[in-house]
């Protein structure tokens, strides 16, 4: 009861260890997890040792029982044609006469046959020996062995010698010989006389019985490998096919998950992208919104204000020194509304390659804030959609105004690669020469926030890095053909 109790307390760990490390059932999930070719070696392979052992065992012994009666029936054959001469003698008399003992007696001893038979004794039906080649025993009378007995019914028994049968014991037999009971007919062939207890030398006989017995179990073995070899060839290759689709469902169940999770990552930078870029549409709008007040709406407000002074003027040249103020504050309004409109149109890059936008692009720069822009351009020879120029072209407006901005256009610089796959474009300057950034040099711009979401839209990466000694902006964009396919197809007129 103590026992049931400690062992009901303890925890499955616990009971873990004392199983030796391992939980109940292991070795179902670990046989489980192999393959099924193993499963169907190991569970069809102990099915057919059983088999092949139970079968083996019945044909060996029916083999065995076969040969030793095919010699005892070679023997007693013998036998009877050597003893059939003294069948009338044994009918008719008790014993032997002298000169029948005599002549088997020289039959007997002779080396060859002695070597084969050492002993041979003729029984009666009362168990009386009548010869014997050990004399002592002539005329004694034992009682019937059961081999005697069934060879009196006229049937031929053999066994290993009975080493405690009373005719046996007188003569001190160590040696199991094979014995076998053959009945003596007469010369009619069918009243039994006597029956012949023939001693004859079991070694031969071992040896053919362990060589068919060998020779059977190898059969069994060789025919039950050889089942077994077929069957597992079949199992094998159907095992090999299931291993081969079961690889490749975990496989595709790998790269449907790793799909999923870049699906999930782009879906976030999607998402993460959209109110960025939301956020940067409205910091455009209204930092246009601001350009449009502080710029042309207080001039053209300013010039509203004199049309009022015009109209009180007293004389011919005060109202025409209002107007010209007027008309020269117009100008200047319209002006700055073209610059901001500049700032945001693109020119018509449709029809153009990705060498002429970056061109074209580097001109207007030139044009606008009167500096040279160094370039250094690897011709790609790839027809490029519609959006990836317009981006290419926002890159570089927005890079070159910031070197502008914030290095005076100071070793300002364009490079244009393509590397494996991507389109590699930078730009980037020495800084301003007295280590400042000039105030308030802008022409209109997206911001590098606004870029940066322009770019991974397309699935590509922007990187800026400021320093005194000179800034670097970098994009890198993916060019992979099946992506630019639909875009190629059905670009239209360039974005903002």
């Amino acid at each position: 009861m103590m026992h049931e109790t400690t062992k009901d307390t303890l925890s499955p760990p616990e009971r873990k260890m004392l199983r030796g490390g391992r939980e109940p059932g292991w070795w179902r999930n670990w046989f489980g997890e192999q393959t099924l070719a193993f499963q169907f070696v190991v569970a069809s392979g102990i099915l057919i040792v059983v088999a092949a052992g139970i079968a083996g065992l019945l044909i060996t012994e029916q083999v065995s029982k076969n040969t030793l009666n095919n010699r005892a029936a070679a023997s007693a054959l013998f036998m009877q044609s050597i003893l059939s001469p003294f069948a009338e003698e044994l009918a008719t008399g008790r014993i032997l006469s002298r000169s029948s003992m005599e002549t088997l007696d020289q039959v007997f001893s002779d080396q060859e046959f002695r070597s084969r038979f050492p002993h041979l004794e003729l029984w009666r039906a009362d168990g009386t020996i009548v010869y014997s080649t050990s004399s002592e025993l002539i005329g004694k009378r034992f009682d019937p062995p059961s081999g005697l007995v069934q060879a009196r019914k006229g049937n031929v028994v053999s066994d290993f010698t009975d080493l405690h049968a009373a005719e046996h014991t007188t003569r001190l037999f160590t040696t199991p010989y094979l014995e076998i009971y053959s009945p003596v007919r007469a010369a009619d062939g069918g009243t039994i006389v006597a029956v012949a207890e023939i001693q004859e030398e079991s070694g031969p006989l071992k040896q053919e019985m362990f060589e068919v017995r060998l020779s059977s179990w190898l059969i069994v073995a060789g025919a039950s490998a050889l089942i077994l070899l077929c069957l597992f060839g079949i199992v094998r290759r159907g095992s090999m096919t299931i291993e081969i689709q079961r690889n490749k469902l975990l496989q595709r169940a790998a790269e449907a998950e790793r799909v999923s999770d870049q699906v999930r990552v782009l879906s976030d930078r999607a998402r993460l992208a959209t109110v960025r870029l939301t956020d940067s549409n409205e910091k455009l709008a209204r930092q246009i919104g601001a350009d449009l007040h502080d710029g042309p709406a207080q001039l053209i407000g300013f010039a509203v204000l004199q049309i009022d002074a015009a109209r009180r003027s007293k004389t011919k040249a005060d109202r025409e020194s209002t107007l010209q103020i007027i008309g020269k504050t117009l100008d200047d309004a319209l002006g700055e509304i073209r610059m901001i409109a500049k700032a945001l149109l693109l020119p018509d890059i449709e029809r153009l390659d990705l060498e002429q936008v970056i061109g074209r692009a580097i001109r207007l720069h030139e044009a606008r804030t009167g500096t040279i822009v160094a370039v250094d351009i690897v011709r790609v020879d790839l027809r490029l959609p519609t959006p990836i120029k317009t981006c290419v072209f926002r890159f570089l407006q927005e890079g070159l105004n910031n070197a502008y901005k914030h290095a005076d256009s100071n070793g300002q610089k364009v490079e244009c690669r393509f590397v494996e796959g991507s389109l590699f474009v930078r730009v980037h300057d020495k800084g301003h020469q007295n280590g400042l950034s000039p105030p308030g040099k802008t022409v209109g711009g997206m911001g590098i926030e606004g870029l940066r979401q322009r770019v991974e839209s397309f699935g590509g990466t922007l990187s800026f890095e400021y320093r005194p000694t000179g800034s670097v902006l970098v994009m890198i964009l993916p060019l992979d053909e099946k992506l630019m396919r639909p875009w190629t197809a059905s670009s239209g007129p360039a974005a903002v």
